[in-house]
């Protein structure tokens, strides 16, 4: 891990412990102070102490505020994992040879609102890698098959593969011929969920939010000729992002795309078939 995020991986690990250590603090100051003040009232004490005690901490969240928002980025942690089949030795050199295909997207109608974000997000992971995969995006796919008459292929061999789960071999090699390429990406969308967590509140204030992002995918690498599934691989990941402000958090995209990236460059071009632990 780089040494910029391994200081913010300490800041967020240690955020509760100086939250806890201050309320220790201000609470012992806090009732020594009060307990000369008003002697053995306990109403007045108890009022005086919360008081107290939230504007101390208000005052140590705040620096904390600043002190992280000083930071050029957004302050966040990240876990991922994937999973990949074995691949084709070579593999690797016919990808480098030949343009892939980019397919739309399939998964629950609950996410397909997500289809464009993971769309660019495998583009830009394919342009990245190493060696780079040069594609036909998503949008270009389709407007070359619409152009050539084939665009209700298209929509049958995706529809057919979200009820079957296999994409059917004539078809696909209609698409292909159609296309151009040997070689076709198909993207799943599998989860997503978001969830904004409470980390600290004091006097009925918010004083720091988390949120928790988990996203699922998975990727399928055909080859349109033979109608077989050549590689396949399902990746998760978990980021949790401190809101700071609206302006410092991490982007869905960049997410989905150091996800895709680690996939693919592992697991199809390195032939890991098991990927895991913290990334930048």
């Amino acid at each position: 891990m780089p040494t910029k995020n391994r200081q913010q991986f300490l800041v967020l690990s240690e955020v509760n412990w100086i939250f806890l250590a201050a309320v220790q603090t201000t609470g012992r100051r806090s009732r020594a102070v009060l307990k000369t003040r008003f002697g053995h009232n306990p109403q007045q004490r108890s009022l005086m102490l919360e008081g107290s005690v939230t504007r101390r901490i208000g005052g140590t969240v705040l620096a904390l505020t600043a002190l992280l928002l000083a930071g050029c980025g957004p302050v966040y942690l990240s876990d991922t994992s994937a999973t990949s089949t074995p691949r084709p030795e070579s593999l690797v050199g016919a990808l480098a040879a030949e343009p892939v295909a980019i397919l739309g997207p399939v998964g629950p109608a609950s996410l397909q609102g997500f289809s464009p974000t993971l769309s660019f997000a495998i583009a830009a992971a394919l342009a990245e890698v190493t060696p780079p995969i040069r594609t036909i995006s998503t949008v270009e796919t389709i407007n070359r098959l619409t152009d050539q008459g084939l665009a209700g292929e298209y929509a049958d061999l995706l529809s057919d593969f979200a009820r079957n789960r296999f994409l059917e071999r004539q078809r696909l090699r209609r698409i292909g011929s159609g296309l151009g390429v040997r070689y076709v990406m198909l993207p799943g969308l599998a989860q997503l969920d978001e969830t904004v967590l409470d980390k600290f509140e004091a006097g009925g204030l918010k004083l720091i939010r988390n949120r928790v992002t988990t996203l699922r995918l998975w990727l399928q690498l055909w080859d349109v000729q033979s109608g077989h599934i050549l590689w396949e691989s399902a990746g998760e990941i978990t980021v949790s992002t401190v809101l700071l402000s609206t302006k410092q958090t991490a982007p869905l995209e960049e997410t989905v795309r150091k996800l895709l990236s680690s996939m693919i460059e592992d697991g199809l071009l390195r032939g890991k078939t098991k990927i895991g632990g913290y990334f930048d």
